[in-house]
């Protein structure tokens, strides 16, 4: 199984990080493991680096864009696509400090939950712990130099 943490990072922090996603993975995998000072420092650190989770918005965003699709669920925040003919299931579970994707077999259904974030909010960076993976859902400076160039 696949589990995956999942943050809104400020725009500003966001667009200075782009290409230095392992500091900010470095600094999210120390604070799961931190005790005593280092937990305190490292908790003050990602507080002042991400922002909150509107899950109301976020909740009502994932059932518009989801409730259609076949073997998609919900059940309060949570929402669940199980796809048995791809063989794959996933399930996002709303905080607001961030947002918890657990998924099993193929990537298809994670899919499905990662591209209506990416959508929702350029800033969204996804860490997976156990196999040391992490990047942004939207790349953040492909987009901004689309805007200047505008």
């Amino acid at each position: 199984m696949r589990e995956y943490d999942i943050y809104i990072i400020k725009d500003h922090i966001a667009n200075e990080y782009f290409g230095l996603e392992g500091k900010l993975f470095s600094l999210f995998q120390e604070n799961r493991y931190a005790n005593g000072r280092l937990k305190e420092v490292t908790d003050m650190q990602i507080h002042f680096i991400k922002e909150s989770i509107n899950i109301s918005k976020l909740d009502q965003l994932l059932y518009s864009r989801l409730h259609e699709k076949k073997g998609y669920a919900k059940e309060g925040n949570n929402h669940f696509i199980r796809l048995l003919n791809k063989k794959s299931q996933a399930g996002v579970y709303l905080d607001e400090h961030h947002i918890t994707l657990f998924s099993e077999g193929t990537y298809d259904a994670e899919a499905c939950f990662f591209e209506v974030l990416r959508h929702s909010n350029k800033c969204f960076i996804a860490m997976e712990f156990e196999e040391q993976r992490y990047g942004w859902l939207k790349p953040v400076r492909t987009l901004d130099l689309v805007e200047y160039s505008i």
